[in-house]
């Protein structure tokens, strides 16, 4: 990856403004680092093309600087590590076979040698009790007891003679039964604006619970791509119009003029929305 390239220009321009990285990214809304790597050429782990690309063109505009040459070289990286990428991918197929081939033999010859020892200490124990002379067979003497014929068939009077006394002297107390209470319905959120559109001017509050790409715009101004993070807040005025587009809406919540909106839409969902005429 190049260093420097087109954007030393670019750094060289917002140094003779006066502004540092960060006076920069406060006032575009953009991350310190998306402007830090167009300044020194670097663009790894940059989102997608779309909001990229809006990343560019949003600081030529701060800078009054062509952004044509800075996006072809955006381009040129994105494709150098595609072909990379590809060029990892396409290893011989034939390589991928014989280390699964290796793996398989090495668990076939383990699970052998496991079974081989198993059969050899059950034989070796088989041996030794086969060997083993029986033990001698003790006579004792002593007197010999005839039951009467009325104490062999009488059973104790302590055992039950029925399997029903059994069956109750067994079971287990029954246990309290446990009803389940169904689940407590979310809470709703109510319109802003009562029962009817809300009217300019606005002021939308954006907070950001997950990382989200958001591109707006406002009376009628030129879009701006932003990336916000967790903990990431936004304020956003317009007189009459509004227009925003969510790359993640499930990862936002808003609230326009003091009042909390309702969810904007599920996580991953890409959602536009537009407010005045």
């Amino acid at each position: 990856m190049t260093t420097g390239g087109t954007g030393n220009s670019w750094k060289t321009r917002r140094e003779a403004m006066g502004k540092t990285l960060d006076q920069a990214a406060a006032d575009l809304r953009i991350s310190r680092r998306y402007l830090e790597g167009i300044e020194g050429g670097d663009f790894r782990g940059w989102p997608e093309r779309v909001f990229s690309s809006g990343f560019i063109r949003a600081y030529g505009k701060y800078l009054s600087m062509e952004p044509g040459p800075v996006l072809t070289e955006y381009e040129r990286s994105v494709e150098e590590r595609a072909e990379s990428d590809t060029a990892a991918q396409l290893r011989p197929e034939w390589v991928e076979r014989e280390r699964e081939r290796g793996t398989r033999r090495t668990a076939y010859t383990l699970a052998a040698g496991v079974v081989l020892l198993i059969g050899l200490v059950l034989a070796w124990v088989s041996l030794r009790s086969a060997s083993r002379p029986p033990p001698p067979l003790a006579v004792l003497p002593g007197p010999t007891v005839v039951a009467s014929q009325e104490n062999a068939t009488k059973p104790p009077d302590n055992v039950a003679t029925t399997a029903a006394g059994s069956d109750n002297a067994t079971a287990p107390p029954a246990g309290p039964a446990i009803s389940s209470l169904p689940p407590s319905p979310a809470p709703t959120v109510a319109a802003v604006g009562g029962s009817g559109p809300p009217t300019g001017p606005y002021q939308l509050f954006l907070e950001a619970s997950e990382q989200t790409w958001l591109t707006y715009s406002f009376d009628e101004g030129d879009p701006i791509d932003v990336t916000l993070y967790p903990g990431d807040k936004i304020s956003i005025q317009a007189r009459g119009r509004i227009v925003l587009k969510l790359g993640n809406a499930g990862g936002v919540v808003g609230t326009l003029n003091g009042r909390r909106l309702p969810p904007f839409g599920e996580r991953g969902e890409v959602r536009r929305y537009t407010l005045g005429q």
